[in-house]
């Protein structure tokens, strides 16, 4: 932007006065002195001698003389800070705690209290966190923090009160968009050196609004697009190309562009272009570029342009997280389509497609991943000096991110148990998913409606939602959340990954489900469960702490590289009041047309991870031999049609799902619950079957044994193969004194499981 038109955007927006602070340089602020109210500033870039960590100092009012001396003795603080203070050079450090080259410590941020006395206290550009911390610290300072400080750092403290420091302020702006968003005030000054002269003397306070990550990318598409114009354009050109359409509609303000026509001539003249520009889209383009080019148009129609700039912010952001969204969706979506055909190389293409996209939102994912970078740095400012220490948190609110919450499973019941006892314990927990219906909770609850959904290759039951990622990571940031909860490994919890690692956020994971197992089950290929593994292992190893449901699986992890350290296991609970052996009722069987003497049952879902087939297996080798049990099935599932077909006996009943007080009544109904499911990390129906008064009969694989084992509640068997299996239901239905304390023992274990245990883990 030329200097003469900052001066003018300064002016307009009622600045008094006006200076350039370009950085290592003042051309800019040279070329508008000859202006009224104006003065030559710069923005240094300085650093400590130790490791080299950069500072950035703000000089006001100086000469071009001052200015080539102090450039000279910039490469050292001390040399430059001796320099200024000789001279009685204006000068500021410019944010204090954004670490500019991941050098900056809490020992530089104390020397240069002791060495500094003036800070800024508001940058336009940067989000407030930073310096809501560092003006806290500022604020509080007291003559003995001086000079213990500086007696720790063998430094000289600047000034006669070297604890009361100043605060300014400044735009930071870097692209032209958002001049004059934060500023310095002083008393009235009727010229520029009384204003110069009352800054010098510290009469001054910040003034203005902090900044935002969208605000920053605004201005990065600015910067791109004056760099793209002025590399690759001639003067007066227009550009018609991908790059020059969607950087250009980007970085212009609204004031900038060309005003839409009006009238029924201009729409039959607008039809017409419509046209032309279709003809020529398809002509010249190739079909990413078309897709681009048509979806960024429609979305640009879809925009009223008479906005105000904080609206035409969020114009902007939701073009690009429409235009990356849709267009990523439409190229995995192919990319799937041709791996389903064994098209691998068309599917690589496909995928390389998302190239154009990836370069529109980078500016977008720079700016969040720049403003919070330094997050880790900042918590530890606070931890350093207690005034912070409340500041230490943004907001102490945690977003619990679930891929499944309408499905009936143990990860489902685990978060709205506890999301639900949180807000009856006043923690500030948001659970977050992405379905197409909004779904219902008495808990907070945040629903990103997907981007699309498509089946996965080969396994037409697993259906893919594709979560809109940019929107996630704008709610995190506004929100302003602490810390993130991820249940589940699938899109929605790889978005709330990579969102959480960009602002800086605590990351804890819940190892729920044995996709690894799961995986290799229903493809009966180990090679697919062993490529679940790699995942897994990546995605956990991501993470600060995962919280695992037994000690098997913390076993588990750790035998593959995880620090036990980070590992907890969190247990499950069940609430007595829902299932509990006073909903016994044994007549309820005469609906099923069921009389027989003992009652096993499974509840779960009927698919092929959950083993069922070996169990029904196993039941008909116990009816052969003259047994009069009856085996019941509580639910539903992509087996249960096949099943339901292939094992039609009478002593066999499949019920579909069940609910409420009717499931409570079917458990306590029975005798003995069976869960022969390999993957299951828990079984919290094994629980809800303890609560009822049954016993159960559990895998040796996955960590359901761990609740048989605890209380010897049960037994606890190979079910790999049908034999062992039955050999266990044999033996419980003859041995009535072994039934009576496993029994005992199946109560005890769940009167011992209380969910405010796992409470105390989120």
């Amino acid at each position: 932007m030329e200097p003469v038109d900052v001066y003018n955007a300064c002016k307009a927006a009622g600045m008094d006065y006006v200076t350039i602070s370009d950085h290592n340089c003042i051309g800019g602020a040279c070329s508008i002195a000859h202006l009224p109210g104006t003065f030559i500033s710069s923005e240094l870039t300085t650093y400590f001698p130790d490791n080299g960590c950069k500072i950035h100092c703000l000089v006001s009012g100086i000469s071009e003389k001052q200015f080539h001396e102090m450039d000279k003795l910039r490469e050292n603080i001390y040399d430059l800070q001796h320099y200024m203070n000789e001279n009685r050079v204006i000068h500021t450090i410019a944010h204090p705690l954004f670490s500019i080259n991941d050098k900056l410590t809490v020992e530089h941020f104390e020397k240069l209290m002791v060495l500094f006395n003036r800070f800024e206290g508001i940058n336009g550009s940067r989000v407030p966190r930073a310096c809501e911390i560092g003006n806290a610290v500022l604020k509080s300072l007291t003559p003995e923090m001086i000079g213990e400080m500086a007696d720790r750092h063998q430094l000289t403290p600047v000034g006669l009160e070297p604890w009361n420091k100043t605060l300014t302020g400044g735009s930071d702006d870097h692209g032209g968009l958002y001049i004059a968003s934060a500023y310095t005030v002083t008393p009235y000054a009727p010229s520029v050196i009384d204003y110069l002269e009352f800054i010098r003397e510290g009469q001054h306070e910040p003034g203005g609004c902090g900044g935002t990550s969208v605000r920053l990318a605004n201005s990065l598409y600015r910067i791109a697009y004056s760099y793209y114009k002025d590399r690759f354009l001639t003067p007066g050109q227009s550009d018609r190309s991908v790059m020059g359409v969607v950087l250009k509609n980007l970085a212009e303000q609204p004031d900038e562009r060309e005003p839409a026509p009006t009238g029924f001539r201009a729409n039959v003249k607008a039809a017409f272009h419509k046209k032309v520009k279709k003809a020529y889209v398809k002509k010249q383009m190739n079909e990413v570029e078309q897709m681009i080019v048509e979806e960024f148009t429609r979305i640009l129609e879809d925009t009223d342009q008479d906005l105000s700039l904080e609206q035409e912010d969020n114009v902007n952001f939701k073009a690009a997280c429409r235009l990356s969204q849709e267009l990523s969706f439409v190229f995995l979506k192919k990319a799937a389509k041709k791996i389903s055909k064994g098209e691998l190389i068309g599917s690589l293409q496909a995928i390389s497609s998302l190239g154009p996209v990836a370069l529109g939102i980078a500016p977008y994912l720079t700016a969040f991943s720049t403003q919070h970078k330094d997050e880790a740095f900042l918590r530890e400012v606070a931890d350093h000096f207690p005034v912070a220490g409340s500041l230490r948190q943004k907001s102490g609110k945690k977003a619990w991110v679930t891929d499944t919450f309408t499905d009936v499973n143990g990860v489902t019941k685990t978060i709205r148990t506890l999301a639900g006892m949180a807000k009856g314990a006043e923690k500030d927990v948001t659970v977050v998913t992405s379905l197409e219906q909004e779904p219902q909770a008495d808990f907070p609850l945040k629903n990103f409606k997907p981007v699309g959904s498509f089946k996965m290759p080969e396994y037409d039951s697993l259906l893919i939602s594709y979560p809109p990622f940019m929107e996630l990571l704008a709610y995190f940031e506004e929100e302003g959340f602490d810390e993130v909860i991820i249940s589940t490994p699938g899109p929605l919890g790889l978005c709330a990954l990579g969102a959480a690692k960009m602002l800086g956020l605590s990351i804890k994971g819940i190892y729920h489900t044995d996709f690894p197992r799961f995986f290799a089950d229903i493809t009966e290929d180990e090679n697919i469960g062993e490529g679940a593994w790699r995942y897994m292992r990546w995605f956990y190893g991501k993470m600060d702490q995962i919280l695992v449901p037994t000690k098997r699986y913390k076993t588990l992890l750790m035998d593959g590289g995880f620090d036990g350290d980070m590992i907890d296991v969190m247990p499950r609970g069940i609430n007595r009041n829902k299932f509990n052996p006073s909903f016994r009722d044994r007549s309820l069987w005469n609906e099923y047309n069921r009389n027989g003497s003992f009652k096993f049952i499974y509840a779960g879902r009927i698919s092929r991870e959950k083993n069922i087939e070996v169990m029904l297996k196993a039941f008909m080798q116990l009816i052969q031999t003259g047994s009069d049990a009856d085996l019941i099935i509580v639910g539903d599932g992509p087996q249960r049609d096949e099943l339901q077909l292939k094992y039609n006996d009478p002593q066999i009943v499949f019920t579909g799902y069940l609910y409420g007080e009717e499931l409570a009544k079917v458990y306590a109904s029975a005798d003995l619950f069976v869960f022969p499911s390999l993957t299951d990390t828990f079984g919290n129906v094994v629980l809800e079957a303890h609560a009822s008064g049954l016993p159960a009969i559990v895998s040796d694989e996955g960590g359901p044994q761990e609740i048989v084992e605890s209380h010897e509640s049960g037994m606890v068997v190979n079910a790999r193969t049908p034999e062992e299996l039955f050999k266990a239901m044999q033996r419980v239905t003859s041995d009535q004194v072994l039934y009576e304390r496993l029994k005992v023992n199946a109560e005890q274990k769940a009167a011992e499981s209380r969910w405010e245990l796992a409470l105390e883990k989120i």
